[in-house]
């Protein structure tokens, strides 16, 4: 039965170590329940008989395949064949699951809305598949990242972590209904960030999306987390403290530029939002302390 290893990406997953090793018929896998990693493989000749707990898996030549941490590891029968595959291993300290079918994730970082950010964050890769078609452009990624992790750490760390991204990448699962909802709330996002000072409605982007309200709603918070007027009110916020704080215009100048013609309800959110009224927060930030 197909699987997937769905993996909140902030903060995104690092590379620990990696290498290539090499059976002979009638060796096995180390057998282990310990390892804090999660180790993928690419498999390059053979067959592997790897079980995961009380499953059973045959990763053949062709296939990548990935072991989560923490769980026991070990052959459930020896190899048939010379068999060689890549291994990488490693860390993820946000959450992750392994489900049948891809599973939504939150961040365990709040992400500003103010600024560009990458607006998918859960990873999604299967736990087996056939990767034959990937595999020359993996596998010479995969050899340039072994190569960078033997560099002084000050060279070679953001080099290998930059590489491993490439090959997460290059495996990554993404269903035509997840690319789907992932377009369209990129375009929300963006029509939201270039018309936050006017009144956005359900139905303004309704009409402008020819989508329902619902369905937009959905698209939004699977990439973000918010409903598109949590994400405007959020977004409105930061342009609000932006500019108490870089520039001279007054509460009432800032609430109409920002989308409130109400200076009292825009105060309002302020504060629920920050804690202080916006004057208060013009002043506890510009105060220069004796």
């Amino acid at each position: 039965m197909a699987a997937y290893i769905s993996i909140s990406c902030l903060p995104l997953p690092t590379f620990v170590e990696g290498g290539r090793v090499t059976f002979e018929p009638g060796e096995q896998h180390p057998n282990r329940d310990d390892l804090e990693y999660f180790v993928l493989m690419f498999l390059t000749k053979g067959t592997l008989y790897i079980a995961e707990d009380d499953t059973q898996y045959t990763v053949r030549a062709g296939e990548m395949f990935i072991l989560q941490p923490k769980h026991h590891h070990y052959s459930w029968q020896p190899m048939q064949e010379e068999t060689e595959y890549y291994w990488l291993h490693f860390f993820v300290s946000g959450e992750w699951v392994q489900r049948a079918r891809p599973t939504m994730l939150t961040s365990a970082i709040a992400v500003p809305t103010l600024h560009h950010y990458t607006p998918t964050l859960t990873l999604y890769l299967p736990k087996q598949a056939s990767v034959k078609k990937q595999l020359p452009n993996i596998l010479p990624t995969v050899q340039r990242l072994f190569a960078a992790s033997q560099l002084r750490p000050e060279f070679g760390f953001w080099q290998t972590q930059q590489l491993f991204i490439d090959v997460l990448q290059n495996i990554q699962a993404q269903s035509q209904e997840e690319t789907k909802l992932i377009r369209l709330a990129e375009g929300v996002l963006r029509f939201l960030q270039d018309h936050y000072a006017e009144k956005i409605t359900n139905s303004r982007l309704a009409a402008q999306f020819h989508f329902h309200p619902n369905y937009i709603v959905r698209a939004l918070k699977q990439a973000v987390g918010l409903t598109p007027n949590a994400f405007l009110t959020q977004y409105r916020m930061e342009e609000a403290q932006r500019r108490l704080l870089n520039t001279d215009d007054s509460v009432a100048e800032i609430a109409e530029a920002i989308g409130y013609q109400n200076i009292y309800y825009f105060s309002t959110a302020f504060k629920k939002h920050t804690g202080l009224s916006p004057q208060k927060y013009r002043e506890s930030r510009t105060t220069v302390p004796d």
